[in-house]
């Protein structure tokens, strides 16, 4: 299971726009998981199908699914990685390399194109940002990466 912060933005009935961090996005949860699935209902092939990076991890990666998590206050991005075996660091670090761009390029550039319907108006969710503060985590980086976060991070 990897871990990543998600971003947003809010455009109102007027057209302004917001940003917003996962602090804000657990208020809408439901919803993003809602549009997650309904983007992938249609769709029989699973992510990692589009895994062509590294034999090694190829042969031992199973499935890849996109997801939402809200953990310590704040949603996040889950992909789930089943796994055929452990990886090891140097396959872990192409997987996580892979997952980054998919979040930034493929899946993710996709998804954040799609407004989701919420009462504070069209909400589109980022799996990806250029900010120092994203990467790919596993729980307990996540851990420590909420740790040094603090109360940094802005919301709407």
């Amino acid at each position: 299971m990897f871990y990543c912060p998600l971003v947003g933005e809010v455009t109102d009935d007027e057209g302004f726009s917001s940003p917003v961090d996962g602090r804000f996005l657990k208020s809408y949860a439901w919803a993003v998981e809602n549009a997650l699935e309904a983007d992938t209902a249609d769709d029989e092939m699973d992510m990692a199908e589009f895994f062509d990076e590294d034999d090694s991890v190829k042969a031992k990666l199973v499935s890849a699914k996109w997801g939402v998590e809200t953990y310590r206050g704040r949603l996040f991005g889950r992909i789930e990685c089943s796994l055929k075996e452990e990886l090891t660091d140097a396959e872990t670090e192409i997987l996580t390399d892979w997952i980054s761009g998919q979040n930034s390029d493929g899946y993710g550039e996709h998804f954040e194109q799609q407004p989701i319907d919420t009462e504070d108006g069209d909400l589109y969710v980022s799996f990806w940002n250029s900010g120092d503060n994203y990467s790919i985590m596993t729980r307990d980086e996540l851990d420590e990466y909420i740790d040094n976060q603090g109360m940094t991070m802005g919301g709407m």
